[in-house]
């Protein structure tokens, strides 16, 4: 019947479920297409190649990884930075990674683009807006990392040496293994906090 308790299981249980599941699609195909790079030895190369540009905020090749899976979710932008062995660049990265666009904004730049332009506004303008909100995003986080680094968290980065791997064909049941470990992490790690929150 209605009362304090249907409202905790369907407003707190029952919501605080549906706010992490909704979530999980969208983070098992990034961790497919993580796995794929991780598993044909691209990923590392990506880090490698991405060093020097990232150097010039103050952080190596190794932010880079976990800075680009905060686009689909910063939970697993901020897990990813394990993999980083200096302390202060993986505070900093952890510092910048929920300041990315995650896909969970799509809907709120959406609102945004509806609220404050007319509606016969172009489909080419609405579509620049939003691309000028990632590009904004983005900018701010290399930005903040920079700051950060030079008066938050002061020390330089350290210099980047990693083996890499060979090339080879990508290796489905690794990829699959990887993608369903990662999720259970999310599941279990962000997904018990939320559902906490939710239910308080």
């Amino acid at each position: 019947p209605p009362g304090d308790l249907r409202d905790l299981l369907a407003g707190g249980v029952i919501a605080g479920v549906g706010s992490v599941v909704v979530f999980l699609p969208q983070i098992l195909i990034l961790f497919f297409f993580v796995g794929l790079l991780e598993n044909t030895g691209y990923m590392a190369r990506a880090a490698f190649i991405m060093d020097r540009p990232m150097s010039k905020v103050g952080l190596n090749g190794r932010s880079f990884i976990p800075l680009l899976s905060s686009y689909a979710c910063a939970i697993p932008g901020i897990m990813a930075t394990r993999t980083i062995e200096n302390a202060k660049d993986r505070l900093v990265t952890i510092l910048v990674a929920p300041w990315m666009s995650c896909s969970a904004r799509i809907p709120v730049y959406a609102l945004l683009i509806a609220a404050l332009l007319p509606a016969e506004t172009s489909a080419w303008t609405k579509t620049a807006l939003a691309i000028a909100m990632y590009v904004l995003g983005t900018t701010g986080v290399f930005l903040a990392a920079w700051l950060f680094k030079r008066h938050l968290v002061k020390g330089g980065s350290t210099h980047m040496i990693m083996e890499l791997p060979a090339y080879q064909p990508p290796r489905l049941g690794p990829i699959l293994r990887h993608m369903v470990e990662r999720a259970w992490l999310f599941l279990k790690n962000a997904g018990t906090i939320i559902l906490a929150i939710s239910i308080v």
